[in-house]
């Protein structure tokens, strides 16, 4: 291996930062399915999580597991996070396509597609970036 293929700071850290976001995504998801956890969060929070067809749900379990794997699979330089992340992009975006659609202008409903928003912001850019890395040997 030559020293350009070595991994700056920036690498490490959108790594970490990627790994972190996933794991919080999955400790989310994983409150979600605690009724009396659920029953803290915001009503319209609730609504959405309630009103939810299982094929949503999948793709909110796809979206946070595999951003997590993806960003883990970043962290040890494997090629196989680029999929993994484009994965972990689609499942937001299925998961903010049928939150805007389900609950509409219900009170509440901004904060959250305003939250999957970021999350496909975090995803894109987690894709975009090893999608960058591996065109100079960083992932393999």
């Amino acid at each position: 291996m030559t020293e350009s293929a070595k991994p700056g700071v920036k690498f490490w850290a959108v790594g970490a930062f990627g790994l972190i976001w996933g794991v919080m995504g999955c400790y989310n998801y994983i409150m979600q399915t605690n009724p009396e956890a659920l029953v803290q969060f915001p009503e319209a929070y609730q609504m959405a999580i309630n009103s939810r067809p299982g094929w949503v749900t999948l793709s909110s379990v796809i979206a946070v597991f595999c951003g997590a794997l993806g960003s883990a699979l970043m962290l040890m330089r494997r090629a196989v996070a680029r999929p993994v992340l484009l994965l972990s992009l689609l499942g937001v975006v299925v998961t903010l396509l049928q939150a805007l659609w389900m609950i509409g202008s219900a009170p509440g409903a901004g904060s959250i597609a305003m939250g999957i928003g970021i999350s496909v912001v975090v995803a894109a850019y987690l894709v975009w970036f090893t999608h960058r890395k591996a065109g100079r040997d960083l992932l393999r």
